[in-house]
Order: C-alpha cells, then structure tokens, then sequence
C-alpha cells in the first residue's frame, strides 16, 4: 500500500489533481485525431509521398517555434499560457470538425491544420514540462509528477489509436475530430481553477527576445550537468528513436508478418514504455538516476541489436517490450535529473532546448537509419546503431558521475 501511495504521491497536491485528469483525456483525444487525420490523407491521395510531405510539413513547427517557446514561457505567466493552449488546441479541433462535418476536407486545409496543430504542441511540450514545479509544492516530488505525466502520454498511446480506430470503423470522421474536441473541455475547465505561483523575475520580464536567447542558452551550454544531459539525450535520439520507422521493414522483410505482427511489436513496445513510467513514479529524489539513465540506455541498445539476431515473433515481442522498457527508463530519469538543477527562472528556456533534443534528432535518425539499412541491410543498421550507442552512453555516463546533482 505504501509503495502504490508513492507512487501517485504527487496527486496529493491540488494543482497536479487538477491537472492530470485533464491531460489523461486531453491526450487520449489528440491521439484519435492523429490515427484520423492519417487515414484522411491516405484516403484523399492515395499516395505515400503526400503522406510523407504532411508528416514533414508536420513536424516543421516543432523544428521553428520550439526554440523560441521558452522565451514566452519564462517572461509570461505560465498559468495564461497553459490556459491559451488548450483553448487553442480546442480551437483547432473544432475547425477540423466543422470542415470534414461539412465535406470541405482538403489536402490543403488538412496540412494548415496540421500544422497549426503541431504548432501549439511545439509550446505545449516545453510550457507542460516547465510548469511541473509550479503544480506540487516540494520539489522532491517534481520527479513523481514528471513520471506519472510519462505514464499518462503512454496509456494514451494505447486508448486514442484503439478508440480512433473503432470511431473510424463505425462512424463519420468528423466523430474523431468531435471526440478530441469533447475531450479538451474538461482540461481547460480543470487548468481554469488551478492557481499557481509565479515564477517569473523583473529581470526576466525587462529582457528582450534576443537577450533572453543569449541567456538561456549561455546558461544551458555553461551549467555542465545541463550540457551534458541535453548532448546525451540527442545522441540517443538520434541513434535510437528511428526505431518505430524501421518496425515496418523489420516486421515484412525479418519476420516474414503481416501488418497484425507489427501492431502487437508496437504495442510490446508500448507496454514497456508504460511499465518504465509508473516503476520511476515510485523513486523518490534523484540518488542513482544517473546509472538508471545508462541503464536504460543499455537495455534499449541491446533490446534493438537483439531484433536483428533473431526471426521469431514471440522473442521479437519480448525484445520490443524490453525496448520501450529501455528507452523510457532512459528518457523519464533524464528529465527528471535536469529539472532537478534548472533555475526556475530559465526553466522554460531549458526546458524547450531539451524538447528540441528530443524532436530534431529523432527526425533527423529516420533519415540515418534509412541511409544505414540501404547500405547495410536492416539486420546490419539494428546492429551498428545501438553499438554506436552503447560506447557514447559509457563516455557520457562517466562525465555524468563525475558531476553534482541535488
């Protein structure tokens, strides 16, 4: 009993109560509008290059607004902020409701959308991360906050695609685009009656766009346990996170499956993700989070080197269970060290540069992994990847245990 009051120990605080709900069902919604607006395109092109261009054209803002996102947060009220996005993501459901309600649907509106969508989640990402230390009152329990906040991104990544693809079987689509909209309400009703503290400075709020830049990233790139865990985090990201890319190749060319194999791989992954999550909700402080994090990195590098030994579908399961196990055992406690050195008042600016760590490398492995698995073979990139890895993380790890944490 003790240890499952642990590990929700962050609800006992009335801002994250308020919070986390809204977020749950937020992000469940969003999700059922992602598998919509896919089978949408397909549906309107037919063509995988105009797939590929939405999902490019997709990913544009995270690449252009990201890094200016934590200017906004740490010079305006993150409580407004918080508000404004939700009711702009509402916003944008709504358009995408009315339109295909209406059978205007276009490749057009749905890229402008689609953008306008990413757009938001591009300050979403950074605001959300940096406004975890505003929702409980001891900083000894950030970590518990960020990890269940962890655990609710991945329970969604289960219930949005399962619920959009019921909703896409048995109903108009304009449904999938009303039931993100729906699911919205709740957050911004809940994020209304939250009231938190402001941790904004004078000096913060005087500073120009261009100083508060400089600052933040002369700050981030000065303070060593920073720099290093953002270099870290982007390294494996980069060598990686490519792997839901390569599953589908994986799945037809290594196991000889159909498309139901692949969807049980994903979903191994998944379950793994969710398991990390609610096993780091239950530590308490940031003592051994820097051999959690090379832990994680080392079972996600095996894991993925693992799939290029072996054809069987019950080992490759395991192996993608293992893997999701891996990389969020490396991703949640790398978080969690680099909130606990941040200065609040830089927060934001931090907090979007390790967002960016996160997004540009990860984009950017598709395109390395693709490069590898020409030149290579599939089996030969699953292997060279996470080799490359496992010696960066060994480097890292060792700068990281010569550092101070608190």
């Amino acid at each position: 009993m003790k240890k499952i009051y642990s590990m929700f120990r962050a609800l006992k605080y009335r801002n994250f109560r308020l919070f986390f709900p809204g977020l749950a069902v937020s992000q469940v919604g969003i999700w059922v509008q992602n598998i919509a607006i896919s089978w949408l395109v397909y549906n309107l092109t037919q063509s995988p290059l105009t797939m590929g261009t939405v999902m490019f054209c997709n990913s544009l803002p995270f690449f252009l607004i990201t890094p200016f996102a934590g200017f906004l947060i740490d010079k305006f009220n993150r409580h407004t902020l918080l508000m404004a996005v939700q009711i702009l993501f509402a916003v944008q459901a709504l358009l995408m409701t009315l339109i295909t309600a209406a059978g205007l649907e276009a490749v057009w509106n749905i890229i402008a959308l689609g953008v306008l969508l990413n757009a938001i989640a591009a300050l979403d990402a950074p605001l959300r991360q940096s406004s975890f230390v505003c929702l409980v009152d001891d900083k000894r329990d950030l970590g518990n906050a960020i990890s269940l906040n962890s655990s609710c991104f991945n329970l969604a990544r289960f219930v949005g695609p399962a619920l959009g693809g019921l909703l896409l079987a048995h109903a108009p689509i304009s449904m999938c685009f009303l039931i993100n909209f729906l699911c919205l309400a709740p957050a911004i009703i809940l994020v209304g009656m939250m009231r938190m503290r402001d941790t904004r400075t004078p000096a913060a709020q005087r500073e120009s766009f261009a100083e508060s830049m400089r600052a933040g990233i002369r700050y981030a790139w000065g303070t060593r346990q920073i720099r290093y865990l953002l270099i870290y985090l982007s390294l494996f990201c980069f060598l990686i996170m490519s792997y839901p890319m390569l599953m589908p190749i994986y799945t037809a060319e290594v196991l000889h499956a159909e498309a139901d194999v692949l969807g049980y791989l994903l979903g191994a992954t998944g379950v793994g993700s969710l398991v990390a999550s609610l096993l780091m909700a239950m530590k308490s402080g940031v003592s051994h989070l820097r051999w959690i994090i090379l832990g994680g990195a080392l079972l996600a590098c095996l894991s993925l080197g693992g799939l290029a030994c072996t054809q069987s579908v019950p080992a490759a399961l395991t192996l993608s269970f293992l893997l999701g196990l891996g990389s969020t055992t490396f991703l949640t406690p790398e978080n969690m060290l680099l909130q606990s050195v941040v200065a609040d008042e830089k927060r934001g600016r931090v907090m979007s540069l390790n967002t960016l760590a996160y997004f540009a490398p990860t984009a950017l492995s598709t395109l390395l992994a693709g490069s590898l698995a020409h030149a290579l073979t599939l089996q030969g990139a699953l292997l060279l990847l996470p080799a490359m890895m496992l010696v960066l993380a060994a480097l890292l790890s060792f700068k990281l245990s010569t550092l101070r944490y608190h």
